[in-house]
This record gives structure tokens, sequence and C-alpha cells, in this order.
């Protein structure tokens, strides 16, 4: 073999190391975007069973409102799996008798610690709880009704679920 040979032989080499070496990196990239799409978000996991559990309390403070004659106040009792009594507090419902929300921030934050009986933290981040008002129109023409709201629960910018005071609704971000 002459020298140009030789050097034409050791370009070739180099450059089809170079064409596996590219192609193994875009096979790791593309290994990683989907491993990582993937996985689970655990924080949007964690708030949707959050917003199940609170729906589910929710509903039950109403039933156990309309049970005891419709008060003011119900002593609100919460339980772990096993069924053992972890906490109760009293829970002041609304006459429609849903959990009473002052239209506060503070005041979801409160409801919260009532009706999960947990701190208000997801996975290590605080949950931010935020009172929204919102206008409902009646059937009169561009007239707006009384002005209802919802408590937004949300981890920083990621998942929520909106709670609606007037009505017991509990609606989660993400799609079921």
């Amino acid at each position: 073999m002459n020298n140009n040979d030789l050097s034409e032989h050791t370009q070739r080499n180099l450059l089809s190391n170079i064409i596996i070496v590219l192609m193994f990196l875009g096979m790791m990239a593309a290994a990683i975007v989907y491993f990582n799409n993937a996985s689970p978000n655990i924080k949007a996991e964690i708030m949707h069973t959050l917003a199940q559990q609170f729906g589910r309390n929710v509903t039950n403070a109403h039933w156990q409102w309309q049970a005891e004659g419709r008060p003011n106040m119900i002593m609100l009792v919460q339980y772990d799996n096993s069924g053992k009594e972890r906490g109760r507090q009293p829970l002041r419902m609304d006459p429609a008798g849903w959990p009473h929300v002052e239209p506060t921030s503070e005041s979801c934050e409160a409801l919260w610690q009532s009706i999960l009986y947990l701190p208000a933290r997801v996975d290590g981040f605080r949950v931010i709880a935020e009172f929204y008002q919102e206008p409902q129109h009646t059937e009169v023409t561009n007239a707006q009704g009384p002005v209802s709201g919802y408590c937004r629960f949300r981890v920083s910018t990621g998942p929520y679920f909106d709670y609606y005071v007037n009505s017991g609704r509990v609606v989660s971000d993400e799609k079921d």
C-alpha cells in the first residue's frame, strides 16, 4: 500500500468510527427521551389521588350534614385505611351542605387541613391553596348573578385540582 491508499483507508476508518459514535449517541438520546416521557409524573399522580380523596371526604361531610339534620357545624372524623380514627375536628358547613369557605386563600388552606387532615405538602413540595372568584351568569342577558368561586390546590406551576365551594365539586387537571 502506498501513502495515498493508507491515508484514504485511515480517513474511511475515522469517518466510519465517527458515524458509529454519532449513531450510538442518537440512540442514547432517543432512549433517554423515551424513558423520561414514559415515567410517571409522581407529583401529578399524588395530586390526582389527593383530589379523589378530597372529593370523597367532601361528599362524606355533605351526607353526614344531611344525616345530622343540617347543622351549621359537623364533627368530621378522619379514619386511616385500617379503620382506626386518626383525627377529628369541627367543620363549618354552608347552607347548601358543603364545607364553608371564606373567599380567601387562607380559608382554602384551612379547608385542605380539615378535609384531608394532612400537611399541605406533596413529594416534599408545598401545596399552594388559592381562592378564585368567578361570576355566575344568570338567564338575564349580560347580567351577572352572585359571585361564586373555587379553591385551587396546586404544586408550583404543576398539577392542581379545584374545589368549587358552591357545589362541592372537585375537578382535577388530570385527564381520566
